[in-house]
């Protein structure tokens, strides 16, 4: 709680740090902080939208997983992940309530991450983003959009996940060269 002259007392809660110099999954990079849960709310084949379509490099259908995420049993962010049907359609069979998505593409492919191309930026929370991380309508998150390769350069998951800003802060160490 923190007290503010001429406001009032206000609920603080503690800001978790998701850091942006290595590329891991949420698990983890928050597991010091508690434990990741996911709640898997559509995983399946779908028709992309075509800007999904040309930043994958696919023709034809993929897989797309929604995933509500929580930490310590409280909603931290909505993952919505687009995936090409080789890389994807073997996940479907793994489990997506438990494991990171980076490390299984790993272990079902055999095949090492290598890169990955992030943005960040903060938008409103529509109805539906609100209701599923029971936040107010119009709250403020964090939109992290993220293309990663594989290690040969190959793009392989292409994720969009709105985080809560009020639960979450994003930092770096970055260095001048």
């Amino acid at each position: 709680m923190e007290r503010r002259q001429g406001v009032g007392t206000v609920v603080t809660a503690r800001k978790y740090a998701h850091g942006l110099d290595r590329l891991l999954g949420l698990a983890e990079t928050l597991n010091e902080h508690g434990t990741i849960t996911n709640e898997v709310r559509s995983a399946g084949r779908v028709s992309p939208p075509k800007v999904v379509a040309q930043r994958l490099e696919v023709d034809g259908d993929v897989v797309y997983i929604e995933r509500l995420r929580r930490l310590n049993g409280l909603p931290l962010s909505l993952d919505l992940t687009y995936l090409p049907m080789d890389v994807g359609g073997p996940l479907l069979d793994e489990d997506l309530v438990n494991r990171d998505i980076f490390c299984l593409i790993e272990e079902t492919t055999g095949r090492g991450l290598g890169t990955a191309e992030l943005s960040l930026e903060a938008v409103n929370a529509d109805p539906h983003t609100a209701a599923v991380l029971d936040a107010p309508r119009g709250a403020a998150l964090l939109l992290l959009e993220r293309l990663t390769h594989f290690d040969d350069g190959r793009p392989v998951d292409l994720e969009f996940v709105r985080f809560r800003g009020d639960r979450l802060t994003m930092s770096a160490r970055v260095s001048r060269s």
